[in-house]
């Protein structure tokens, strides 16, 4: 796992200044924070079976890339997403403990500070901190993927428009978090941009592997689109298609083989039967 975990230019930017500025010291205990937050998110996705591509270490968090694209369960991605943030709880405990004991003293606010300050700060509701992942989650129970990944991009960029005017009226001069902004921006722009490759991947997971989510049977009319139809498909569920007048039903793994073997994007559904 080692082998996985990568430092992000902004966390090499700020190890540097606080070398430069003599506090590597406060600088190595909030990368140890930040390292074992991340473990909780790749422990969890490795003990659920997940596919771990890398996990990057940034001055307020990480991320934890997996190969997974929205179609595990919705328990296993709050499993996971959570397993970060609980790893605040125990090490606050622990910490705590050791110093009621008198056994650490040294650092001991400062420890405190950090796993406050990162609990919280990732859990709001912005892309991709585990509070964005969290609301994508909670607009998924509700709307289909590719509705609840707009819903989601939509709200976080209205909570990160609130954070980047906070911190110019409270915190106008604090370095750390206006290069903590540089990269949320950068992240919420990739999000955007890839919004209809994120789609596109969510059906391909499921053209290409067996997935086994919760039936749902779905009555259409035999004109409507087939990408009308896709656009619909919700997480944790696997879809069984009737047509209206035609009398079939059938499995949507035969309606995304015309999508992408057969190039069927834009037809009309009963057409696929005639």
């Amino acid at each position: 796992m080692v082998k996985m975990i990568t430092i992000h230019p902004l966390f090499w930017m700020t190890i540097g200044l606080s070398i430069l500025t003599g506090r590597f010291r406060e600088m190595l205990l909030l990368f140890l924070v930040v390292l074992i937050h991340e473990l909780g998110h790749a422990g969890a996705a490795r003990f659920l079976g997940w596919r771990i591509n890398e996990i990057v270490l940034l001055p307020f968090g990480g991320v934890a890339v997996v190969d997974e694209h929205g179609n595990r369960p919705l328990k296993e991605e709050l499993i996971v997403i959570l397993a970060g943030p609980l790893q605040h709880v125990w090490m606050m405990g622990v910490g705590a403990t050791l110093h009621y004991m008198g056994i650490w003293n040294d650092m001991f606010d400062l420890f405190m500070l950090h796993n406050v300050m990162i609990l919280l700060f990732n859990l709001l509701p912005i892309w991709p901190l585990d509070g964005g992942k969290l609301l994508f989650l909670l607009y998924s129970l509700r709307l289909p993927f590719k509705s609840a990944h707009k819903m989601m991009l939509y709200s976080s960029l209205f909570c990160f428009s609130l954070l980047i005017i906070l911190t110019a009226i409270l915190f106008p001069f604090h370095l750390n978090l206006w290069m903590v902004i540089v990269f949320l921006s950068v992240s919420q722009f990739k999000e955007w941009k890839h919004h209809p490759y994120i789609y596109f991947r969510f059906l391909l997971e499921r053209y290409s592997k067996s997935f086994n989510g919760k039936k749902q049977v779905v009555t259409i009319a035999p004109d409507m689109r087939l990408n009308d139809l896709l656009a619909t498909f919700s997480r944790g569920k696997h879809y069984h298609i009737l047509i209206q007048d035609l009398n079939i039903e059938t499995d949507e793994h035969f309606l995304l083989e015309a999508y992408f073997k057969k190039n069927q994007i834009a037809c009309a559904v009963g057409t696929l039967f005639r």
